[in-house]
């Protein structure tokens, strides 16, 4: 009844349609670490529920998009130093065509530091430089989907709704392959690539159908699209983060 739920105190629904709510939200229960949290960490497993239950008007009973997203990416950042590569000898170990360590080695160079120090200060750096990145990869993502699906939804907001969560989900398809990847003791990135794109291609299917609501065929061919495009956004936008990274070192 008018602009909240006469049971629960709920805002209504449509003040998720813009950037500016959503920021709000992510303020209001940024100091609220309560269940909530595992609640909505196991409903990110589940491919487009919680998008969905968003964009349904369900928000009280999980996190908010951007703080998950933000959570997700300091879950990652805490633990991959120590399950996976994502470090600055691992980023060496990686390095197939020697990029980086010639773009590293320069720096070091440059600042006069020890590898040791440079390997300590990179570390900081990048966890910085790789929280807020991402936010590029949602707003990319995000404008692929209101193309693809503007006749379910002509406004940003539900899109802006799924691609935080999507690319939450990447942060912890990250921990797991770069956590594989130790364990295989590998170091070309197509071995990473070959664990992560059916992880992430299962993934995004199921969520597109459950949030939009196609076809399956028609949903599998979007899922394709939506891929190659979100990708060809990405890989730029990962090597300029890692340059970054290196620069701001």
């Amino acid at each position: 009844m008018g602009a909240y739920c006469h049971r629960c105190g709920q805002r209504e629904v449509d003040e998720w349609r813009s950037f500016a709510s959503i920021a709000r939200q992510f303020w209001d229960e940024l100091v609220n670490f309560d269940y909530k949290t595992v609640r909505s960490v196991a409903a990110l497993l589940r491919p487009g529920q919680l998008a969905s239950e968003f964009i349904a008007g369900h928000r009280n009973r999980y996190l908010s998009p951007l703080k998950l997203y933000f959570l997700a990416g300091a879950l990652f950042f805490v633990i991959a130093p120590r399950v996976s590569d994502f470090t600055f000898e691992g980023q060496m170990a990686l390095d197939w065509n020697s990029e980086f360590r010639s773009t590293a080695e320069a720096r070091i160079a440059e600042t006069h530091m020890s590898r040791e120090l440079f390997a300590e200060r990179f570390a900081g750096t990048v966890q910085k430089v790789y929280t807020l990145s991402p936010i590029l990869s949602v707003v990319g993502l995000m404008l692929i989907l209101r193309v693809a699906y503007r006749r379910q939804f002509p406004w940003l907001g539900p899109h802006a709704v799924f691609a935080l969560y999507y690319v939450a989900f990447l942060y912890m398809v990250a921990l797991v392959v770069h956590a594989v990847n130790n364990v295989l003791d590998a170091s070309s990135p197509y071995i990473l690539m070959t664990i992560q794109l059916p992880m992430v291609a299962a993934y995004m299917f199921v969520s597109l159908r459950r949030v939009y609501g196609e076809p399956a065929g028609l949903t599998g061919r979007k899922t394709l699209l939506i891929l190659l495009l979100a990708f060809a956004i990405d890989i730029p936008i990962n090597i300029l983060a890692m340059k970054l990274s290196v620069a701001l070192t």
